[in-house]
């Protein structure tokens, strides 16, 4: 059985309320996978592009 086989048996044993939460979640699910793909097809994401600017100075040591 697979995950997808065995996720659908587990839902169809819910009731309407929780279907509506697992509905929910997986909404979620889908919108936190968009917001991190990348923009363009072929597009590599660079961890440290938003960190790049956030530091002004060195550190006030010495």
């Amino acid at each position: 059985m697979t995950t997808k086989q065995a996720l659908l048996n587990a839902i169809e044993q819910l009731p309407e309320q929780q279907l509506i939460e697992v509905l929910q979640y997986v909404q979620h699910l889908s919108r936190a996978q968009e917001s991190t793909l990348p923009t363009k097809p072929n597009q590599v994401v660079d961890p440290l592009s938003e960190f790049i600017g956030t530091v002004d100075r060195g550190s006030p040591c010495c």
